[in-house]
């Protein structure tokens, strides 16, 4: 973790590799949200669905109530005293409001145990575990108790390729600028320690891509679990994290996806297809959703319509070569490995300078029988990084796919 004080950093923890906002593929399953690029063809949806059409509750065995938004960020009574007390101590009385809570979280994580775990506040304090959205959460129970405002930013760094029990690790996660209330909106100098940066995940190269607003911070705790439960095989669980989520932010494309994609493993295609093109007609651009209900088309025989969306697929002018490698990784976890290339390939005609892609291609091409090409592609990734630990993970690879095939 470190502050940003006008870009500059003060001590920093460097952890593993681990995203706070959870995304995997099971079964055509992308969660995040790419971003907005300058717009391909207009697919034209023909969509007269409202927000309560995506919603069958009786599918769904009820479950005990979930956590209401202020719920998330409540801390038991020891832990506000253990904050009140370190807040109000001698050794923080010169520091600002804001610098106290990041010195305040950065004596509680020196033995924080950071993983997938998407947790409320009075549990990540307890356990000493979560992610970055875990942290966040933090971080905003401790301000609420104090004269400290937060707000949150979406970051993105370089994703490592990594997949772990079906879920892939990727590199969106949360920031958090503490500033005390009264500078929030000033337009003259302000103290830099009234304003501060936090950032769970500090990486070389990591870029903020938006402000995050509060409806959206709070779905983000949902669609987290939900992804959570998807993995454990806990439906139940999943569909309602989904509803609580899209009733936060109705537009929110993460859950509506996630929502289709759960349908379909229920093996409902006609409902999953109503919200696949619900979700399209907020935003008739968006990766996930394209490739998603492309594949239910596929999966009907509807060629025709199918190949439409497979050419808007193929001429879309997404920029950011990541969501192109978010993409080939779900495609690769659902073992479309053709299709994996393929968006691989789009990443390095945009970055021909990134890793990931080449790793991703090798692995596709040595499950497809073909060592050859997945010997030239991990080198070509060897070359390519600057890390010497991913420089040796790809080596193995490279010896693995090489001893397990039959070049000399």
């Amino acid at each position: 973790m470190f502050y940003n004080k006008r870009m500059h950093r003060l001590e920093k923890q460097h952890i593993s590799f681990l995203s706070c906002i959870l995304k995997f593929s099971l079964v055509m399953m992308v969660l995040f949200l790419s971003a907005c690029q300058q717009s391909p063809p207009r697919l034209n949806i023909q969509n007269d669905y409202t927000e309560k059409d995506l919603f069958y509750d009786e599918w769904f065995s009820a479950i005990e109530p979930l956590p209401v938004t202020d719920e998330i960020f409540e801390l038991t009574p020891e832990q506000e005293r253990d904050f009140m007390k370190a807040y109000n101590s001698f050794s923080y009385r010169a520091l600002s409001g804001s610098e106290r809570i990041y010195k305040y979280l950065e004596s509680k994580l020196q033995n924080f145990n950071f993983q997938a775990d998407t947790l409320m506040a009075s549990e990540s304090l307890s356990q000493s575990t979560g992610n970055c959205l875990s942290l966040a959460i933090v971080t905003r129970a401790l301000a609420k108790l104090v004269n400290v405002g937060t707000n949150f930013e979406l970051a993105r760094t370089e994703p490592i390729y990594q997949l772990e029990n079906n879920i892939q690790l990727e590199s969106d996660h949360i920031r958090t600028v503490v500033y005390v209330k009264e500078v929030r909106n000033t337009r003259q100098y302000v103290n830099p320690n009234y304003k501060i940066r936090i950032d769970y995940f500090p990486a070389f190269g990591s870029r903020t891509l938006r402000r995050v607003h509060k409806d959206e911070f709070f779905a983000m705790f949902y669609t987290n679990r939900a992804a959570e439960a998807i993995i454990h095989d806990q439906t139940d669980q999943a569909y309602w994290h989904i509803k609580t989520a899209i009733k936060l932010q109705p537009n929110n494309l993460r859950a509506i996806n996630m929502l289709g994609v759960l349908y379909r493993r229920l093996g409902n295609e006609q409902v999953a297809e109503k919200v696949f093109k619900y979700g399209l007609s907020i935003d008739p651009y968006q990766l996930e959703l394209l490739n998603n209900y492309q594949k239910l088309l596929v999966k009907s025989n509807r060629m025709d319509e199918a190949n439409i969306i497979a050419d808007l697929l193929k001429n879309h002018n997404e920029k950011d070569p990541f969501n192109w490698i978010d993409l080939a990784n779900a495609e690769l976890n659902e073992m479309n490995y053709s299709n994996a290339i393929k968006y691989f390939k789009r990443a390095t005609e945009l970055a021909d300078n990134l890793h990931q892609p080449y790793a991703g291609m090798a692995q596709a091409h040595f499950l497809l029988g073909r060592p050859n090409q997945a010997l030239k592609a991990m080198d070509m990734a060897m070359v390519k990084t600057k890390h010497i630990k991913t420089k040796s993970f790809y080596q193995a690879k490279y010896d693995y796919y090489k001893s397990n095939s039959n070049i000399n």
